[in-house]
């Protein structure tokens, strides 16, 4: 078993501008590999129920790229389009006022 380099162990989570996790080692194992059919079956049955940041964290991938494959297999009708929403998730619904 290889013990890790001092530099691999002291290195920090960093995030982009929009919040997302940038490439870590330790939490991105399959990053740079090809996507085996039962990656992509998770990523078509669970990505609108988990969100793209669960999804990332189970298939050991950047967010970026769990989004760009999911737009991709979209754009092939692989994977369906999501639902419009009338109102943003995280908002609460509420009766209209009448």
């Amino acid at each position: 078993m290889q013990t890790p380099t001092s530099s691999e162990q002291d290195l920090p989570v960093t995030y982009d501008k929009y919040g997302r996790m940038n490439y870590h080692p330790d939490f991105h194992g399959k990053q740079k590999q090809p996507w085996s059919t039962t990656d992509q079956k998770f990523l078509i049955e669970n990505y609108e129920r988990l969100g793209p940041e669960q999804v990332s964290m189970e298939l050991e991938r950047t967010i970026h790229t769990v989004m760009t494959r999911a737009y991709e297999l979209r754009k092939k009708g692989v994977m369906p389009r999501p639902k419009k929403a009338t109102w943003h998730r995280r908002m609460r619904k509420t009766e209209p006022v009448v």
